[in-house]
């Protein structure tokens, strides 16, 4: 394994949708300690619907005037939480912004334009069956945005990471984890949980590259333990290890399992966000493809309405 220089932190530039909810409020506290231990950038963002209607002459009805106030009144209560949070934090680099559009679309265009490294996302705990079986807002973000995303619950308080569970399940992305989870635990002074886990038949290749990384962390006389667990099922000892264990977050690689039980039974990740309480951290690859507008058609007031 190559050597990992940590003297500066990959985490630069943290975006906060907002969408003025309560589960949004734990997303902020956790996003601005963090922006403050890494000397980050906050950008709290905001993303206005752009709906319409029309009627059958194409005259827009409803929508334009609604839209701007939406913006404008987004606009202000953005700006009340950003001097607010600059009083309370002078040091803190912090933007705010309100942009239209599909949320995926218009959060990804600003991971583009503003070079975000991670998006910290509140949740609110636990899935109902519906939102398991249809798709959850956490789970939409996850797999939809083009960054590296945080879930974190607002029934979960620490803002700090001194428990840091760091599972080795799949091989990809091994060495931007570890020197994330290395920033992490470094500006926490936290505690790297190693945990090599997975079946019988990728267990050799996966006990490999948890040495590997073990000799690392040894290397840099970084506060770590480790194990190694054989088992059929990743999520749900992980999830078991997170809530036995002290831990105040997880990281995972953004490597889904078994997609084809997506629709009718929980996957991984809907398995790992059911059932862990602690802050998620997927890792992923920076996409700097920048993403098309969409397209909004409006609806024709004489119509029936979609759906």
């Amino acid at each position: 394994m190559e050597s990992i220089t940590t003297s500066a932190s990959p985490i630069k530039k943290i975006a906060v949708p907002i969408d003025f909810s309560p589960k949004c409020e734990n997303a902020v506290k956790t996003a601005v300690q963090m922006a403050l231990r890494h000397r980050a950038k906050i950008f709290l963002v905001h993303v206005v619907n752009p709906y319409f209607i029309t009627d059958r002459a194409g005259r827009q009805i409803i929508g334009g005037e609604s839209i701007s106030q939406d913006i404008d009144a987004a606009t202000r209560r953005l700006e009340g939480l950003r001097d607010l949070l600059s009083e309370r934090h002078p040091n803190l680099k912090i933007e705010t912004i309100v942009q239209t559009g599909l949320v995926t679309d218009a959060l990804n265009d600003i991971v583009v334009s503003h070079h975000i490294d991670l998006a910290v996302i509140g949740t609110s705990g636990h899935q109902k069956l519906k939102q398991a079986l249809l798709g959850s807002y956490s789970y939409t973000m996850l797999t939809s945005l083009n960054c590296s995303v945080m879930l974190m619950s607002e029934e979960f308080k620490n803002t700090s990471f001194k428990h840091i569970l760091f599972p080795v399940r799949t091989l990809n992305h091994l060495r931007t984890k570890l020197r994330l989870a290395i920033a992490i635990a470094n500006r926490n002074d936290g505690i790297i949980n190693l945990s090599g886990i997975g079946s019988s038949k990728n267990f050799p290749k996966l006990k490999r590259e948890f040495l590997l990384l073990k000799r690392s962390l040894r290397n840099r006389k970084q506060r770590f333990q480790s194990e190694l667990v054989l088992t059929d099922d990743n999520a749900e000892t992980i999830s078991k290890l997170s809530n036995e264990k002290p831990c105040d977050i997880v990281m995972l690689n953004y490597e889904d399992e078994m997609k084809w039980k997506s629709l009718f039974a929980e996957n991984f990740f809907k398995k790992i966000i059911n059932n862990t309480e602690s802050a998620l951290l997927f890792i992923k690859p920076k996409n700097t493809v920048t993403i098309e507008p969409a397209t909004y058609s409006g609806y024709d007031l004489t119509m029936p309405i979609p759906g």
